[in-house]
């Protein structure tokens, strides 16, 4: 249409205009190109309307590679999550085999729960007190299971949840993240979501994609979840909240593993404990080539808690006596009590004695009467202090381990007279 009109804008030697919108025929011609003279066809000498069309070229340019390049890296992203889910995270124990308790018959009841099946339950809590091995047992199921089981390990720092949340799933945040995406959410003071919560709606992206491929649901679990109970409580609730209602629609599977006793009565509950005596004393002698003698010596002083067998078994064969041992011993117990208010002339002393003496009598009694005894607002505090444990599969209270009782018959005039525990139940 150009040519049509103006023919003149196609000769090799075209004119420059500088007053008007066409060249006078008494100056001298300069020779420009076909784009000046296409932008002063539209435009005519408003240098500014030319600046304004090169910048919002320019601008829409900018725009469109930065949109087509998060869109690739989204892709990429889904695709590689996708695979994670898949695939399985496949934890490693975390223990050398000359130190592995092997326990099967806990393995294959997580495996079943790892492996979707009909009608089973779709949310579930592992518990068990610190030191039973959960862990390690948790992420051995989840390693033979391998595919569609994600393990999350929830940290420490409630901060860096978000890291280890995608680092379970191999999601590297950059969904939906280009710098025009970020300037109007800035412009709009959109609230930003964060990591965490954007893993979690990954990770339901993928259990879509997982199911649709697979026919059953994949399976996420939260280790170590005791550590939002008291600190970040409200995000366990939005966790569990989340498992029950992708529970209600089969989505995915939860599990949550931990120490504490404060869980939700409405998941399907498992519970792992200690060692047998036969268990312990093979590990000792026949794992850590402790002489027999002495091996018993040590579990009288810690019972059957993996990790406090461990711990005195590394001990002693580093060369440590047992006299040494059981002192280092009674000293981290005695702490304990502080902590729990429990030793003579704190708040909970006689409280205490009436429970230890209920507990030396019938070694578990029912929560109502610790309760009795500790009272409602002390309960989970005192509980914490890991002098006692609580069992929720039976909604009952032992001492915590061998080691605390150890420390109460080393200890026994401390406590006083303890029947006084026992004729008040």
């Amino acid at each position: 249409m150009l040519r049509n009109l103006r023919p003149d804008l196609f000769q090799s030697s075209l004119s420059r205009p500088y007053a008007n919108s066409s060249p006078s025929p008494h100056t001298s011609p300069e020779k420009v190109s076909v784009y000046d003279y296409f932008c002063l066809c539209l435009y005519g000498n408003n240098k500014t309307a030319i600046l304004a069309n090169i910048i919002v070229t320019g601008l829409v340019g900018l725009i469109s590679v930065d949109l087509l390049y998060a869109w690739y890296r989204n892709v990429c992203n889904e695709r590689l999550l996708n695979e994670t889910v898949e695939n399985g995270t496949r934890p490693e124990a975390g223990v050398s085999s000359d130190k592995f308790i092997s326990r099967p018959e806990i393995v294959e009841r997580l495996k079943r729960i790892f492996q979707p099946y009909e009608d089973q339950s779709y949310y579930y809590m592992v518990c068990g007190e610190h030191g039973t091995g959960k862990t390690t047992l948790t992420r051995t199921a989840s390693s033979e299971v391998g595919h569609g089981v994600i393990y999350v390990d929830v940290p420490a720092n409630f901060n860096e949840l978000g890291e280890a949340f995608g680092k379970a799933i191999n999601f590297t945040f950059e969904e939906r993240i280009s710098f025009t995406r970020q300037l109007i959410r800035k412009i709009l003071d959109q609230p930003k979501t964060s990591e965490w919560e954007r893993a979690l709606k990954a990770f339901k992206r993928a259990s879509a994609v997982y199911k649709a491929k697979n026919g059953k649901p994949p399976v996420i679990v939260y280790d170590n979840i005791s550590r939002l109970v008291y600190k970040n409580p409200e995000i366990l609730d939005i966790l569990q909240d989340d498992a029950k209602d992708n529970a209600d629609d089969r989505k995915y599977i939860a599990v949550f593993v931990s120490s504490e006793g404060s869980v939700p009565r409405r998941m399907e509950l498992m519970e792992i404990g200690d060692l047998s005596k036969e268990e312990s004393m093979e590990y000792l002698t026949k794992k850590r080539k402790i002489n027999e003698v002495e091996a018993k010596n040590l579990y009288e002083l810690v019972g059957s808690r993996i990790i406090e067998l461990k711990t005195v078994a590394d001990d002693f064969v580093a060369g440590q006596s047992f006299e040494v041992i059981r002192q280092q011993i009674l000293t981290k117990v005695e702490k304990k009590f502080d902590y729990a208010k429990l030793l003579p002339d704190q708040a909970l002393h006689e409280a205490g004695k009436h429970v230890i003496g209920a507990l030396i009598d019938s070694k578990e009694i029912h929560t109502s009467v610790f309760r009795k005894f500790i009272g409602d607002e002390k309960f989970g505090e005192v509980l914490g202090a890991n002098v006692f444990a609580y069992h929720p599969s039976r909604d009952t209270v032992t001492f915590q381990s061998q080691s605390i009782e150890y420390y109460i018959q080393e200890n026994a005039s401390i406590f006083g007279n303890t029947q006084e525990g026992k004729r008040k139940m």
